[in-house]
C-alpha cells in the first residue's frame, strides 16, 4: 500500500507526489476522452447524401466544374475519416503510455522498503 502524504516523508516527496498525482488524474481523463472519441465515431455520409450535402450548388448552370469534383471530393472526405482515426490511435495510445508513466513513477517513489530480518 502508498502512502503517498505521510509524516514520515520529506516535504520534497509530498510535492512531488502532489505533482505527480493532479498529473495521473488528468491523464486518466485525457485517455478516457481518447477513448471515447474513437469509440463514438459521427457518422459516415454515404455518396448520395454527400452529394446532396456539399454538392448541390454545382448543379447551377452558372457554375461550370468538373464532373468528378464530386466524386474526389467525397474520396478525399472519406480518406481524411480514415487518417483521423488513425490520428485518434496514436492519441490513444500516447496518452496509455503517458498513464502507465506516471503510475509506475509514482509507484516506484512511494514504495515499502523491504528490511531483511534477523540479519
Amino acid at each position: 500500500m502508498m502512502i503517498l502524504f505521510s509524516k514520515d516523508k520529506e516535504i520534497i516527496f509530498k510535492i512531488t507526489n502532489a505533482i505527480l498525482l493532479i498529473w495521473l488524474l488528468g491523464a486518466l481523463v485525457f485517455t478516457a476522452n481518447n477513448i471515447i472519441d474513437l469509440l463514438f465515431k459521427k457518422a459516415e455520409y454515404t455518396y448520395n447524401e454527400y452529394e446532396l450535402e456539399n454538392c448541390s450548388y454545382l448543379k447551377e448552370p452558372s457554375i461550370e466544374v468538373d464532373p468528378d469534383y464530386c466524386k474526389d471530393s467525397y474520396d478525399r472526405y472519406l480518406l481524411d475519416i480514415k487518417n483521423d482515426d488513425y490520428y485518434k490511435k496514436i492519441n490513444l495510445y500516447t496518452s496509455i503510455a503517458n498513464v502507465v508513466i506516471v503510475g509506475g513513477t509514482m509507484f516506484f517513489i512511494n514504495r515499502r522498503k523491504e528490511t531483511l530480518k534477523g540479519k
